[in-house]
């Protein structure tokens, strides 16, 4: 179940206009504008989230079809002369915009010159300039819509990567709480070889005890004949030695104990923190991909 925390932010995220739901209409106006020929009837359509050079770029290549003439830049102007546009009229025409930068979009600004006349269908309102009209709008509709279509494409694309890499991070968590218990079970099983083998010592400590005792009865009863009795001490501190080498052993292995033991406590916090973690991680991934479908019903609601 989602936390209450995902579902603040998520909330959030939808009343946010970068991952507003609701379908986003393109609309294109009719407004005059000041270009270098002076003041001119042009067709204004925003572009939301729209990359400045990406519309430079696709804007130069649409407005360039089916002509060899060149995109002349003068200032923040783009013009070009004589280009052939089919979808908006049969002969060449000069198209003279350009694209401001507003807040999180751009607008795009274009003026139409047709026989020589800057198209205005308010002021000649018939039939066939109705028609260009329609298909003015149309073709900056249109452009606007597919940029503004690349722009959340992109977003959705970041968006989707980010929840990969979540989803990788939660992979990693998961794996390292594998290997975490895995870690417990192996100092586990050192701890139960630890007390095999002190077991195991413990019993060759106390034969080895029971050697030396009967080494010292032996030498106590070799008083009167020194030669032996040397013998006999000699093997004595030969049996104490490797009595000492099993206490050292012992006393190893109960320390290895100790550090198992240690070892098993911190990797159990070790194991609460990854469990935290990836309940935290299992939050960032509800609320993102929360947040790729926002970006995939932004997409799919723009007209």
């Amino acid at each position: 179940m989602k936390s209450i925390l995902s579902f603040i932010v998520v909330a959030f995220l939808f009343l946010n206009t970068n991952y507003t739901i609701a379908q986003q209409t393109i609309e294109v106006i009719n407004k005059n504008v000041n270009i270098s020929k002076g003041d001119q009837p042009a067709y204004i359509v925003e572009i939301p989230q729209g990359d400045f050079d990406d519309v430079l770029s696709n804007w130069t290549k649409l407005i360039r079809q089916n002509t060899k003439e060149k995109v002349v830049q003068e200032g923040h102007e783009i013009q070009i002369t004589g280009t052939q546009i089919n979808e908006i009229y049969p002969d060449p025409i000069n198209i003279y915009s350009a694209i401001i930068n507003s807040d999180s979009s751009l607008k795009l600004v274009a003026v139409f010159e047709i026989d020589s006349v800057f198209f205005n269908y308010e002021k000649n309102s018939t039939v066939e300039n109705e028609k260009i009209h329609s298909q003015l709008q149309l073709f900056m509709k249109n452009f606007a819509v597919e940029e503004y279509e690349n722009a959340v494409e992109e977003e959705l694309e970041a968006e989707e990567k980010k929840l990969k890499e979540l989803n990788k991070d939660l992979d990693g968590l998961t794996k390292e709480n594998e290997n975490l218990h895995k870690s417990v079970k192996e100092n586990e099983q050192d701890i139960k070889n630890s007390e095999d083998a002190i077991k195991s010592y413990e019993l060759d400590n106390e034969r080895k005890l029971g050697e030396i005792n009967s080494k010292k009865e032996a030498i106590a009863s070799l008083s009167a004949q020194p030669e032996l009795q040397d013998q006999a001490k000699d093997q004595l501190k030969d049996l104490e030695k490797e009595k000492k080498n099993i206490s050292n052993k012992l006393e190893k292995e109960q320390k290895n104990i100790v550090k198992y033991q240690s070892n098993i406590t911190e990797i159990n916090r070790n194991i609460e923190r990854n469990l935290e973690l990836q309940e935290i991680k299992l939050q960032e991934i509800n609320t993102q991909e929360d947040i790729v479908q926002a970006v995939k019903l932004k997409l799919g609601g723009i007209r």
